[in-house]
């Protein structure tokens, strides 16, 4: 029986990288690594009071599009936030209702 040649690598071998550790291998203790922070707090924060938000108000104070605006607003929707759309002479203002306000 012949012995492996022990400077092939196999198929696993091949599969991890040389001078990677495995996951098993990673030094405990490190940190773990935050997610990127998302707007949707600021947003619903914005979209929560009393006179809710304009589009043009949304987009001063977050850079966006118009088309940002809408879909950040439709994102709140799916979130299970009841969003109402008020049409004003400037363009419509968005406001999240609460419970006790809701038809």
């Amino acid at each position: 029986m012949t012995q492996p040649n022990p400077s092939t690598r196999t198929r696993a071998d091949a599969a991890q990288p040389k001078g990677k550790p495995t996951p098993s291998e990673q030094p405990k203790g490190k940190p773990a690594r935050s997610a990127k922070p998302t707007r949707s707090a600021p947003l619903t924060r914005l979209l929560r009071r009393k006179t809710g938000a304009s589009m043009a108000q949304v987009q001063a104070a977050f850079g966006w599009q118009p088309h940002t605006v809408r879909a950040a607003i439709s994102a709140q929707r799916k979130a299970g936030h009841w969003v109402e759309r008020t049409p004003n002479d400037t363009g419509p203002v968005y406001r999240i209702v609460t419970d006790e306000a809701k038809p």
